[in-house]
C-alpha cells in the first residue's frame, strides 16, 4: 500500500508539473507573438478577458450599474499599440418619496465607466501589456421622430506612461480622465451633448506581415 500510495503521489505530482509547465510555455508563446506584432493574438487576449468580465460578479466596491457598463463593453479594434473599446452609460434614477429623482447624470456615469475600463484594459488583461487604450462611451438620445438612438458623449485615450502612478482608488473619475486625452461636451445645464469621435485605427500592415510569418 505504501508503494502504491507513493506511485500515485508521484504521478499526481508529475501531472501537476506538466500542467503548470504547459501553461507557462503557452503564456510565453502568447507574449512572443504580441512582441512580434501579431495583432490577432492581441485581439484574442482582450476578447478572452472581456468574456471573463461578463461572467464575473461585480466586485464589492463597484456599483452594479458601473459593472453592467463594463460587461457591455465591446472591442472595436486592436492593434499592437492600441485597443479601442466601446460601451454605453445612462443616468441613474432612484425613488424618493414616491418620485423618481436623478442621482447621477449620463456624463457622471460615462466618466466612471471610462475610468474603470481604462484601468482594466491596462492592468487586467492577462499576458498583455497594452501601450495605450481608447474608451468611447455612448448614451441614448431621442431623434426628431421619437426613435431612440445612441451617440458618443465621451472618448478618452490613455497611454501607459501617463497611467503609471495614478491612485485609481482615491482619485475621482473626472480627475483620472483629466490626465489623459479626453473629449467631452457638456451643455450649460450640465447635460452631455454628442461628440465626434476620432477615426478608429485599423491594424497596421506591419502587424499583418508579422502574422503571415508565424
Amino acid at each position: 500500500m505504501i508503494i502504491v500510495g507513493t506511485v500515485l503521489g508521484l504521478a499526481c505530482f508529475l501531472f501537476i508539473g506538466w500542467v503548470i509547465s504547459t501553461e507557462m510555455f503557452q503564456q510565453r508563446s502568447w507574449r512572443r507573438r504580441v512582441a512580434s506584432g501579431d495583432h490577432m493574438i492581441v485581439e484574442a487576449l482582450i476578447l478572452e478577458a472581456m468574456a471573463a468580465w461578463r461572467r464575473a460578479r461585480p466586485p464589492r466596491d463597484v456599483p452594479a450599474s458601473l459593472w453592467a457598463g463594463v460587461q457591455r463593453a465591446e472591442l472595436a479594434t486592436a492593434t499592437t499599440s492600441l485597443a479601442v473599446v466601446q460601451s454605453s452609460a445612462e443616468g441613474e434614477f432612484r425613488s424618493v418619496d414616491g418620485h423618481r429623482e436623478q442621482v447621477s447624470s449620463a456624463i457622471d456615469e460615462a466618466f466612471a465607466l471610462a475610468a474603470r475600463l481604462v484601468e482594466m484594459m491596462l492592468y487586467d488583461v492577462p499576458n498583455l501589456s497594452l501601450g495605450s487604450v481608447r474608451v468611447d462611451v455612448y448614451s441614448t438620445f431621442t431623434a426628431d421622430g421619437g426613435a431612440a438612438l445612441q451617440k458618443p458623449i465621451l472618448t478618452t485615450t490613455a497611454c501607459r506612461p501617463e497611467a503609471e502612478g495614478i491612485d485609481w482608488e482615491e482619485l475621482a473619475p473626472v480627475e483620472i480622465l483629466s490626465r489623459f486625452e479626453t473629449i467631452v461636451h457638456v451643455s450649460e445645464d450640465g447635460l452631455a451633448t454628442p461628440i465626434v469621435l476620432p477615426p478608429i485605427p485599423s491594424p497596421s500592415l506591419a502587424s499583418e506581415r508579422d502574422l503571415e510569418g508565424i
